[in-house]
C-alpha cells in the first residue's frame, strides 16, 4: 500500500489522542497531505542502495522503514522557539504518527546498476526546504496561518526530514540476470 495522508493523518491523531479540537485535526490534515506529497517526489526523498546478486541491472522494489523514534521532530520544533507544553506534545505526537504511517506503508522503488538480487538501501537525502513549503501551503488551506503557523511548519519541516534520514529499506533488483556473480548500486524513491 502506498503512502496515503489519511494513513498519516489518523497515525498522528492516535499517537496522542489528548491532543483535540479542529485546530488540531485541521493541522494532522495538513501535515499528511503534505508528507504523501512531499515524501513521493523521488528528487525529495533519495535512497542509495548496495545490490548484491549476478551481474545487470533492472527494477528495484523494497519495504521502507525508518527510525521510530520522534526526538529530531521534537527537537526542530525547540529549535524554532516553539518551547511550550503543547508545542511539544503535538511535536512528538507528529514524530510517532509520521513514523508509524510510513513504517506501515511505505514502499521504495528504482533502478539498479550493475547487478540484480538482494538490494538494501539507506535514506541518502531528504529535501525539508520543499516539505516546509508544503507544510506552509497545506496549513493555509486549512485555515491556519500566521506566524505561529509558518514557524511550526519549520520545526515540524525540518524534524520529518530528519527522521525520514534514519530510514532505509531491504528489496530485490530483478532485471535481465548475467552469467556471473556481481554487485551495483541502486538509486530509489519512496511511493
Amino acid at each position: 500500500m502506498p503512502i496515503a495522508a489519511p494513513l498519516i493523518s489518523a497515525a498522528i491523531l492516535q499517537a496522542n489522542p489528548t491532543l483535540v479540537g479542529p485546530s488540531w485535526v485541521q493541522t494532522t490534515l495538513a501535515i499528511g497531505i503534505a508528507v504523501q506529497t512531499w515524501a513521493i517526489i523521488p528528487a525529495n526523498v533519495v535512497l542509495i542502495g548496495s545490490v548484491s546478486g549476478v551481474v545487470g541491472g533492472g527494477a528495484v522494489t523494497g519495504k521502507f522503514f525508518m527510525s521510530p523514534i520522534p526526538l529530531p521532530v521534537n527537537a526542530a520544533v525547540a529549535g524554532v522557539a516553539l518551547l511550550g507544553v503543547d508545542a511539544q506534545q503535538a511535536a512528538l505526537a507528529i514524530g510517532l504518527g509520521v513514523a508509524a504511517a510510513l513504517n506501515a506503508s511505505a514502499l521504495y522503488v528504482g533502478t539498479a546498476t550493475g547487478a540484480v538480487g538482494v538490494d538494501i538501501s539507506k535514506v541518502a537525502f531528504a529535501n525539508p526546504t520543499t516539505l516546509i513549503a508544503l507544510l506552509v501551503a497545506n496549513f493555509a488551506a486549512q485555515g491556519l496561518v500566521g506566524p505561529l503557523a509558518a514557524q511550526f511548519a519549520v520545526g515540524v519541516g525540518n524534524g520529518i526530514a530528519t527522521m525520514v534520514l534514519t530510514g532505509g529499506g531491504v528489496g530485490v533488483a530483478v532485471g535481465a540476470p548475467g552469467p556471473s556473480p556481481g554487485t551495483g548500486v541502486s538509486r530509489s524513491g519512496l511511493i
